[in-house]
């Protein structure tokens, strides 16, 4: 009677002990190119509208293993439950060779934490498709701005190849499909800011092939500094100096001379009228804006009402840069005209015949 009660206690205690137990299920993908991440998933919610069976906070490993010729630790990786119940883990495969894997989730307190409807192993196969890409652009390159990328991969065609370039840590091209003809060969000049080491990663619409390093030797060179013309002209306050920029397309600037306080007026193409006055009499005066090819007017005087001088101006990707007799129409200004003679009033010139005639007497 005894042994009996003791059996049932036993019995009452297991299920007990069953009933405790969390659940818990991975998941991983069946099949992972080798080189791109293997990522595991699981969650310790049994079905939908349970309630997760590990509390947030939980933490274990799971373990990458090898199956052939022996099975053997290849990884590890902790995981945390998080408060919906799920958890995650990535491994790297760079480096890994082919073949079959298994990724397990560890009980940290077997056979008890863990109950028997979990899922805590799963297969997977690495496939390595690097010898897919052959590249015959030298991976040892000179800096000219840009990455020569060429080369074959094999088993696509004419379907093209999507390539990624990553310069310390960072995307600088891509993830873009290039043209890839009959023989899956490609060539692609990629732009590059400096020198240094680039990541190259291949992949098409099955995924990952490979990643291919290339080095880049030396630096961009000192950017040239735009050709200046320039014209001169005397200029006061009540007196301006005017020219004519006839402009090239693209960014135009155009500058002062310095000593002299300036101000610096301009209309432009569009007719649009601006006005600059940054500077002092130590620093020239400068305007920088995107032109068309078209004509522009400058007004150029000092700031001051006492200043006089000469005023040199000065402009980058322009045709001329010239006086203008026009320029001040333009800017609604009274066209300067020289000064004429006024005539002798009538009683002046009497005066004179009088004086000549009474010396003439004396």
């Amino acid at each position: 009677m005894k042994r009996i009660a003791w059996l049932t206690l036993v019995a009452m205690m297991l299920l007990v002990s069953a009933a405790s137990a969390a659940y818990v299920g991975i998941s991983a993908p069946k099949t992972v190119y080798v080189g791109a991440p293997l990522e595991v998933t699981g969650t310790s919610i049994a079905g939908e509208g349970a309630q997760p069976s590990l509390k947030p906070g939980f933490s274990t490993d799971v373990v990458l293993y090898t199956i052939k010729p022996a099975k053997n630790e290849v990884a590890r990786k902790e995981i945390v439950v998080q408060p919906n119940g799920k958890f995650s883990a990535t491994f790297d495969t760079s480096g890994l060779k082919a073949g079959d894997y298994t990724i397990e989730i560890i009980d940290p307190n077997p056979p008890n934490t863990f109950g028997s409807s979990s899922e805590t192993l799963r297969f997977v196969t690495l496939v390595d498709r690097s010898e897919n890409v052959k590249v015959t652009s030298p991976t040892s390159q000179n800096f000219d701005g840009t990455l020569d990328l060429q080369g074959t991969v094999s088993g696509i065609g004419s379907a093209g190849v999507q390539i990624e370039v990553e310069h310390n840590s960072a995307t600088v091209y891509g993830p873009k499909y290039i043209r890839t003809d009959a023989n899956g060969a490609f060539s692609e000049s990629v732009p590059i800011p400096d020198g240094g080491t680039y990541e190259v990663t291949f992949s098409d619409t099955k995924g990952y092939i490979d990643t291919v390093t290339f080095v880049v030797a030396g630096t961009p060179g000192p950017t040239p500094t735009p050709a200046m013309i320039s014209a001169s002209a005397t200029a006061t306050r009540s007196a301006p100096a005017y020219f004519e920029v006839d402009t090239k397309s693209g960014a135009v600037m155009i500058a002062t001379s310095a000593g002299i306080d300036w101000v610096l007026e301009y209309v432009d193409e569009d007719n649009n009228f601006q006005k600059v006055n940054d500077k002092g009499m130590l620093e020239a005066e400068t305007a920088e804006f995107a032109a068309h090819g078209g004509t522009v007017y400058v007004k150029v005087y000092p700031m001051r009402y006492t200043d006089s001088g000469t005023v040199q101006v000065s402009a980058s990707n322009a045709d001329s840069v010239r006086v203008s007799q026009t320029a001040p129409a333009v800017f609604g200004d009274a066209t300067p005209t020289p000064a004429q003679t006024a005539p002798v009033p009538a009683v002046l010139a009497l005066l004179a015949l009088l004086a000549v005639v009474l010396a003439r007497r004396g």
